[in-house]
């Protein structure tokens, strides 16, 4: 394979293997100046399927409309108290997902909520947030939502009234309730509600031989038993990593998914600082290319199925090497031998256990989700034996200690439906039809329940087997209360009355098991009130409202020691891999995709255009192969290849992935949706056909064979290539676009970065321009950076950013005015990644502006770069003239069809663009002009951090700093001048306003040469 020149930096760097390769459809794509397609009108078809995805990007709340909070109504002649008209206000809120929840504060413009943050209170949230965290104001909005309850009736189904479904529930589950609930079953979502685990106890003690089942497709259950199996009770785990010296990933993806993934990352680039008197270390040993996987030092490509073989290996080495601890006795060390000697070639392990022992107290192991009981139990074995507990790791006892897991409920009740013990099934949100395991056929149990009823918040595949429908309220629409990770309680409030009368979680069961049913107010405040601290209750109850949170509420950690014989005993009766994998016997891997999740987000089309951080796929799923298993089996990238694992077929198509672990192929759940809504039907392809209940995370055995159909990705990872000579260049400089050192290398050399391109002294074709007021500046630590995209989507609600749709998207249309550049280096099967947000700098020499010929892009009194939309003629000179690519033209009206009450989901601040006009990163001029005219009427300066823009508010790791370059004291001008500082292109004279800061790697000095440092020529 031909590959592109290392950079100055001795490092080699290619963003596909397209692109390393030179193959002739990447080669096909460098000749015209503009893509191929986007001169072109848009052909009806394509305008028919991209108004129906506009329809969610723009929120549409239906025929109806947004309405306004039920409340009483105050002239704004006489305007209320701590109200004013058109000045967005933030409510404190929380998600919940996966049984978790999430903090967040929610902004609402005249009681509509159109914009989500973190809650800086929550102990996990941290004020910032996740892509799907920013998306769900959008499936608010989304016109696809269940609107009315409704009965399945000879073959029809009807619209029905809540009241005719109150008759009938209530009628119907009084007869159940005579019979001790026999025959009745529920089956819900995972929910950290105190509120709904009273009514849970309500509905089993008015039900007492009813059925209670929770599933959920994406879960820590593995976790959940390998923590109990070591330490006899169920406790959750808590890493912090901000004292971590060295940490340990084993297939676990720390920074993503996780529901303390926002406090991991900021603890880990805590810790991770070059500029400290000791950096951490990060050492990812993984299947599938993570978060986690591309912030390591070092990732080692494993497949799921040899993690544990590998865990066991470290802990031999570690004993071998002197780590001195009751807790491995010789009975452990035995039991560990037999997984230790399967064929797993683990050159690292000598090195890694070194370096695990320089600091053992301060070193954290950490299992995934993915992998066994028995690796968490060995995990926490570990940990322990290297005297963190208590310190870097802490148990807290689970809420519901007798949850015996997802996988194990729902394989119970299908068997109670299959065995005709089951006559009423009460489904409270998920969609099993669609997600449970599909050898549990759970479809055909469900036409073996003669009465189902589903809340939830769409119709979907599940509802068709159902006879009864209700609406779901959905989060910004309910009354709740939830859990933080560690316990700490959390507030839910409505922002709006809901849309199409739906009822909560608590307000449902209430309405089924309470004589009389109670609203969701009164509920929460039934649970709240006996908690909260003081004489004053009305007072800590809107204190507690306001905050989110209610502190001093977190469950104190328990002191436990794992227990050996345990360990001893699961390892003993487990058995380790015996057939080895190869192309005739691949491992099947199933992961939560980062947008959709396990598929409850398909019909939002943020997320669907939002590219997978790795592959850079928009709406799309792929199975990812590595270069080498690829190569063996004979399949080419894109082609459409026929899956077959455990009796189960799929036919879905190859994406060969760098860095994907060899004889291992990777599935992304959560598409293949059939009734997700106009934006998710028919979108990718549904992995939860091969998935079963025995193998629900991995399994071997599958077998992977090409058809010779190709497939089409919508993959933005190689746009903008220009042309020959441009794709050229950009390869003989990328090492100056992404400037990385080793540690060694920057304490040597603390301006490798500023003194890898010199930049010219270049005359000004005119007087510069003096900014004496404010100078807006922005810095971007690539050190902190995890791509994580939730910059992104936070840019796209602040600012009215369209959805395209998936073929405009192949035509190189997509509108988001932030990307995350990914590029790998190294070798195709074991690569290293970096990455780089891009937006528009704000050149102060801007190209963009000397080649516009309407004068429709200029620069303000503060030297923003701004764009005068009336004048745009759209002849899209300054996107071609743009060194950076970050220029976006509009190909449509995105707003013309829409009502002015169906529009209410934009920002009021930023102007919906129209057809024919460029846009482009306005370092959130809104919120500058907001700080401006706040700090003018209080008289007195912006204060520094006043300003915060979207992408910065939204960034777990504070990667982002905005402010005022101006100041010397402030923080952005500070990380101008910080050493790891470096205008990208600087050297082309633009000067840009956004500084990068380079990137420091921690490599362990024993696993890899040193690279060598550099000066880069002049320009």
């Amino acid at each position: 394979m031909p590959s592109i020149d290392q950079t100055e930096n001795g490092r080699n760097y290619w963003r596909s293997l397209q692109e390393l390769a030179l193959t002739p459809e990447f080669l096909a794509e460098l000749g015209p100046e503009f893509a191929a397609g986007t001169d072109l009108p848009p052909a009806g078809t394509s305008r028919r399927r991209f108004l129906q995805v506009m329809a969610a990007s723009v929120g549409l709340a239906g025929l109806t409309g947004c309405r306004w909070p039920k409340e009483k109504i105050f002239p704004y002649a006489n305007r209320p108290d701590n109200r004013t008209p058109g000045t967005p206000v933030q409510f404190a809120t929380s998600m919940d997902l996966d049984g978790v929840a999430r903090g967040l504060l929610a902004t609402s413009y005249d009681g509509r909520p159109i914009k989500i943050d973190g809650n800086n209170l929550h102990p996990d949230s941290l004020g910032a947030t996740d892509p799907s965290a920013e998306a769900s104001v959008l499936e608010l909005y989304d016109p696809d939502r269940s609107r009315f309850p409704m009965e399945a009736a000879g073959g029809q189904t009807f619209n029905r009234t809540w009241d005719e479904f109150s008759t009938f529930a209530r009628s119907h589950l009084a007869e159940i309730r005579g019979l001790q609930g026999s025959g009745l079953a529920f089956l819900v979502e995972s929910s950290s509600s105190p509120s709904w685990a009273g009514l849970k106890q309500k509905a089993l003690a008015a039900f007492p031989q009813a059925k209670w089942c929770e599933y959920e497709p994406v879960n820590s259950d593995n976790a959940r038993q390998g923590i109990h199996l070591a330490l006899g009770q169920a406790c959750r785990p808590h890493f912090t990593f901000s004292e971590a010296r060295v940490i340990v990933a084993l297939d676990a993806d720390l920074f993503s998914g996780h529901p303390a993934a926002i406090r991991h990352a900021r603890e880990f680039v805590a810790s991770h600082d070059p500029d400290a008197p000791e950096m951490s270390r990060l050492y990812s040993i993984e299947s599938v290319y993570s978060l986690t996987g591309a912030m390591a030092d070092h990732r080692f490509p494993t497949p799921a199925s040899h993690v544990l073989p590998v865990l066991c290996r470290l802990a031999l080495e570690l004993a071998r090497q002197g780590l001195n601890s009751p807790l491995l006795t010789q009975a452990v060390l035995d039991a560990l031998k037999p997984w230790s000697e399967t064929k797993i070639e683990t050159p690292y392990l000598e090195a890694l256990a070194k370096d695990i022992l320089a600091s053992p107290a301060r070193c954290v192991i950490c299992a995934g989700d993915r992998q066994p009981p028995l690796a968490h139990a060995l995990a926490a074995l570990l940990n322990s034996a290297l005297g963190n507990s208590g310190t870097l790791v802490k148990y807290t006892p689970e809420a519901d200690p007798s949850h015996p897991g997802s996988i194990a409920s729902i394989t119970a009740l299908v068997e109670e439906m299959n065995a005709g013990r089951v006559q009423t099934l009460v489904l409270v949100g998920g969609n099993p039809l669609y997600n449970a395991p599909a050898d549990l056929a759970f479809g055909e149990a469900l036409k073996k329940v003669s009465t189902s009823i589903q809340l939830s918040l769409f119709v979907n595949e599940t509802t068709s087997a159902c006879k009864w429908h209700v609406p779901m309220a959905h989060y910004l629409e309910s009354w709740g209360d939830g859990q933080a990770l560690d316990g700490t309680l959390c507030a839910r409030q409505p922002l709006i009355h809901p849309l199409y009368e739906g009822k909560s979680p608590i307000e449902f069961l209430s309405l089924l098991v309470e004589d009389q049913p109670r609203s969701g107010y009164d509920i929460v405040r039934g649970t709240v009130l006996p908690l909260l601290p003081g004489n004053d209750k009305e007072l800590a109850w809107r204190e507690f409202l306001n905050n989110g949170v209610l502190s001093g509420t977190a469950t104190d950690p328990v002191q436990a020691t794992p227990q050996a014989e345990a360990v001893v005993s699961s390892l003993k009766s487990a058995q380790p891999p015996s057939t080895p994998l190869s192309a005739q016997n691949l491992e099947l891997i199933f992961c939560r995709h980062p947008s959709v999740h396990d598929g409850r987000f398909a019909n939002n089309g943020w997320l669907q255009e939002l590219p997978e951080f790795m592959t850079k796929l928009t709406w799309d799923n792929a199975a990812l192969v590595a270069p080498a298993t690829a190569a063996e089996l004979g399949i080419a990238h894109g082609e459409v290849a026929a899956l077959k694992y455990q009796g189960g077929e799929l036919s879905a198509p190859v994406y060969i992935m760098p860095g994907q672990a060899p004889a291992s192929v990777a599935l992304f759940l959560g598409y293949g949706r059939t009734a997700a809504g106009r934006v998710g039907n028919g979108v990718g392809f549904d992995s939860y056909t091969l998935r079963t209940s025995s193998a629900p995370d991995f399994g071997s055995g599958l077998t992977l064979e090409g058809t010779g159909a190709r497939h089409i990705f919508a993959c933005t990872q190689d746009h903008h290539a220009i042309d020959t000579i441009g794709a050229s260049g950009r390869a003989e400089r990328v090492g100056a676009l992404i400037r990385e050192a080793d540690l060694s290398e920057y304490r040597e050399h603390k301006d490798f970065a500023s003194h890898r391109v010199h930049s010219p002294h270049a005359v000004p074709l005119w007087q510069p321009y003096e900014y004496n007021d404010n100078r807006w500046g922005m810095a971007i630590d690539l050190q902190k950076c995890i791509g994580c995209n939730a910059c992104v989507v936070s840019c796209q609600a602040e600012n009215n950013i369209p959805v395209v749709g998936k073929e405009q998207v192949f035509r190189q249309r997509e509108m988001h005015w932030l990307r995350l550049d990914r590029y790998f280096h190294g070798e195709p099967d074991s690569p290293e990644i970096a990455h780089q947000p891009v937006a528009c700098v704000h050149c102060e020499n801007a190209p963009c502006e000397q080649v516009c010929p309407a004068g429709a892009t200029v620069h303000d009194h503060d030297g923003l770069n701004v764009m005068v939309y009336n004048r745009c003629i759209g002849t899209r000179y300054c996107s071609n003239n743009c060194p950076y690519k970050v220029r976006r033209f509009n190909f449509f009206h995105y707003h013309v069809h829409y009502t002015e009450m169906e529009k209410m989901v934009f920002n009021p601040e930023v102007t919906v663009r129209s057809r024919g006009v460029m846009e482009k990163c306005t370092y959130c001029t809104q919120r500058i002009q907001h700080a401006k005219i706040v700090a003018k009427n209080e008289r007195r300066p912006i204060t520094d951090g006043e300003i915060r823009t979207a992408c910065q508010t939204a960034c777990p790791t504070e990667a982002i700093v905005f402010g005022d370059l101006n100041d010397p004291e402030s923080r952005v001008a500070q990380l101008h001048q910080n050493s790891r500082s470096y205008r990208m292109l600087e050297e082309l004279n633009v000067g840009p306003r956004t500084a990068h800061l380079a990137r420091v790697r921690n490599p362990n000095p024993e696993l890899v040469e040193k690279i060598v440092h550099e000066h880069g020529s002049h320009s």
